[in-house]
């Protein structure tokens, strides 16, 4: 699924569509092999947000993450393009059974937890809303991040509650502009009071 996200300082407004078919791998995953000199940093800052192994449907976009503003490709963490992905996606999508519990990847405040606006599905032909979590996390270092569940069966938690690492915070599932069961999951990094997608 493409998704387009605009979070808008804490306050926050989310908004998801879908442009392209069901959730499926790519074809062509591209390989590479970073080693410490052509590694970013890494600051450990989250877990995971389930427990078990999945696969994944579709990648985060590292050229243009934004639904509306593609250029007829993925470019992957290593560089590759690939045209058998979701243009602009802005995230991972895990394909997993529904009902599968998701967690918390780091102590956070619930920001939304609820159904999306609504918008239109070309594939579904229809206007759908999903289930989606997002959850604000402040890292070791002060800054502020979002972490994005999206296509949720059942939420377990209230916007403004606060959790803990690893709580269950909602079950996998297949709602909105979604053609299989999976989790999207995306990161925002909080710059100048707004969210900016990370992977």
């Amino acid at each position: 699924m493409s998704w387009r996200v605009r979070l808008l300082g804490l306050a926050g407004a989310v908004a998801f569509g879908c442009t392209s078919g069901p959730t499926a791998p790519s074809s062509a995953s591209a390989a590479c092999t970073p080693h410490p000199a052509s590694a970013n940093a890494v600051l450990p800052v989250f877990g995971r947000p389930f427990d078990g192994a999945f696969p994944i449907g579709n990648f985060f976009d590292h050229d243009k993450p934004i639904e509306g503003d593609g250029n007829g490709y993925v470019l992957t963490l290593c560089g590759a393009r690939d045209t058998s992905q979701v243009d602009g996606h802005a995230g991972y999508d895990w394909r997993m059974p529904e009902g599968t519990p998701l967690l918390a990847v780091a102590d956070a405040v619930v920001l939304t937890a609820g159904l999306e606006v609504p918008n239109f599905c070309p594939q579904l032909n229809r206007t759908v809303q999903a289930l989606l979590v997002v959850l604000v996390h402040t890292a070791p270092t002060g800054e502020l991040y979002a972490s994005i569940y999206g296509h949720l069966s059942r939420i377990d938690v209230q916007a403004g509650a606060s959790v803990s690492e690893g709580t269950v915070i909602g079950l996998s599932g297949n709602t909105g502009c979604s053609g299989t069961p999976h989790l999207h999951f995306g990161v925002g990094r909080n710059v100048a009071g707004r969210y900016v997608l990370i992977d």
